[in-house]
């Protein structure tokens, strides 16, 4: 149950973003979600590398651009975050819910949300995607 406010949390900071960046307003539930999406399949793809790396199993090289790990993946974080957040408008109890705290205790949330964030763009860009001209190929 802590994970789930933790991960609800998470897109509620997301959606708040969004919604308070000067650009536009519209839809930012779609863009939490797109958000989260992409965070989780970066960070699939990073683990996966250094998995390869670490143990060194060799990588299969195809033709494909996309491997089906990480498609099947993708397509259960999109049907899990589809549930958790925008079917029948979930988002809006999640952040009515996440407005009610106070001022601290979204500033400390924020700040761990935005290391979280931060942490994941890193490993992916600058310790992973390195490493894949290091591994194995079959």
């Amino acid at each position: 149950m802590i994970l789930l406010k933790a991960y609800q949390y998470f897109f509620y900071k997301l959606y708040s973003f969004y919604e308070n960046s000067t650009y536009s307003r519209w839809w930012s539930d779609w863009k939490a979600y797109i958000t989260i999406l992409a965070l989780s399949i970066w960070l699939y793809c990073a683990i996966d590398t250094c998995y390869h790396y670490f143990f060194d199993v060799p990588m299969v090289s195809s033709d494909d651009t996309i491997d089906l790990g990480m498609l099947i993946f993708g397509f259960i974080v999109s049907v899990i975050n589809w549930y958790l957040f925008i079917f029948q408008n979930k988002w809006k109890a999640i952040v009515e819910e996440f407005d009610k705290l106070s001022i601290k205790e979204n500033r400390i949330g924020g700040i761990i949300v935005w290391v979280v964030i931060i942490s994941i763009i890193v490993f992916y860009w600058f310790y992973s995607i390195p490493l894949l001209g290091k591994l194995k190929y079959e």
